[in-house]
């Protein structure tokens, strides 16, 4: 991160005169082309390539097998799983013959829109959303005038422009995804782990601690938004009051699953009821928290864009919003498959993070479930 924004500077203080030099900084304005963005991109990855590089080595070689490996694992995962694979092509494919049959209507786009429409003229419609000419951080001011034309005031639509809008939009979701589910998931498991501590507050609080979880979130979104406002603050405060409320209870069960066995061995050796507790009980709680994160991140996604939704002039939320107010299920289509694409994201990410996090723990062989092992048992008896 520290080279990330010193890779920027460096760029900023060389010469306009300079071959390839097409950006500027005068009067705390950026003015960001792509000859910027190509350099930083060169300068920040040159960072591990000198300092490090065999693992950077490491990195493209494990990155070209995961490649190549692509191929066989379809081809795998099309005999383990045939039906999986025919059930898509088989909705992909009466969608398009729906799109044939069903009448157009008196609707401006089709009800059920034929994939060439949605990834065509749909899809580069979508150019006019890219109208973000500046965004200022306080620090600078960055000009994006010369990436792309605005469609928004009388440029000509460009694929370039489509990229950047969803790119944009993209961003702006994922940054308050980001904050909303670091400061819940923080805040449950540490309200989680600190409440049974204290028997008598554990059990005093988990009455309400189950009511606050069973308030539909959805409802509350237009009362939070009456509070906070349309504000970065407001949505992030939303999304993170909605990983709360699960993690918290999550993280309570979790502490009382933890088997007898372990506390009375830690006692037996001599640990106090405050070493018990954080040498023992809680990392023998983390395992059980994994479909809690798990869950937390699709509820946080789920939350993210139904804030969106309510008066933000930014995210995909609000693109879907736009398509629902002008009935083109084309472009809902569109902002489905990008949030469907984000959210396999990062519930992946969040699945390899918290494996390493347990490491610790004994892992079954791959591809052997609990049920085949005991059928395997009662075979061999």
């Amino acid at each position: 991160m520290i080279w990330a924004v010193l890779a920027a500077r460096l760029l900023l203080r060389l010469h306009e005169s300079l071959p390839f030099v097409t950006w500027t900084y005068r009067a705390g304005v950026i003015e960001v082309t792509w000859s910027l963005i190509f350099f930083w991109l060169v300068l920040f990855w040159a960072w591990p390539v000198v300092l490090r590089p065999a693992r950077f080595k490491e990195g493209l070689v494990r990155a070209g097998r995961g490649i190549a490996a692509v191929p066989s694992m379809l081809r795998a995962g099309m005999r383990r799983s045939p039906l999986f694979f025919v059930s898509w092509a088989v909705l992909l494919v009466a969608w398009q013959l729906a799109s044939y049959i069903v009448p157009a209507g008196t609707l401006e786009q089709p009800l059920v829109p034929g994939w060439d429409y949605v990834f065509g003229e749909t899809l580069f419609g979508m150019s006019r959303f890219w109208a973000i000419r500046e965004l200022n951080f306080g620090f600078a001011t960055f000009n994006f005038e010369a990436l792309a034309p605005f469609p928004t005031h009388g440029g000509e639509p460009t694929w370039l422009a489509v990229f950047l809008a969803i790119a944009y939009h993209s961003g702006v979701t994922l940054l308050r995804l980001l904050v909303g589910l670091v400061g819940g998931i923080t805040l449950g498991v540490l309200t989680g782990l600190a409440l049974p501590y204290w028997p008598a507050v554990g059990r005093t609080a988990w009455a309400p601690m189950n009511f606050l979880r069973m308030i539909p979130l959805l409802v509350a979104a237009p009362w939070l938004q009456f509070v906070a406002g349309n504000t970065f603050s407001g949505i992030t405060l939303y999304i993170a009051f909605g990983a709360w409320t699960v993690l918290v209870v999550a993280t309570m069960n979790a502490v009382a699953n933890v088997p007898d066995l372990y506390i009375e061995r830690a006692r037996t050796l001599g640990a106090s009821r405050r070493q018990t507790y954080y040498r023992v009980i809680v990392p023998a709680s983390i395992p059980e928290m994994r479909s809690a994160l798990l869950l937390a991140m699709g509820g946080g996604w789920s939350l993210a864009i139904a804030a969106e939704f309510l008066g933000y002039s930014s995210g995909l939320g609000y693109l879907a919003d736009a398509a629902v107010q002008q009935t083109n299920t084309a472009r809902l289509l569109i902002v489905a498959f990008i949030v469907a694409f984000y959210s396999l994201t990062t519930f992946f990410l969040l699945n390899e993070g918290f494996k390493k996090l347990v490491s610790w723990m004994p892992q079954q062989a791959p591809g052997e479930t609990d049920i085949e092992k005991l059928a395997g048992a009662a075979q061999e008896a």
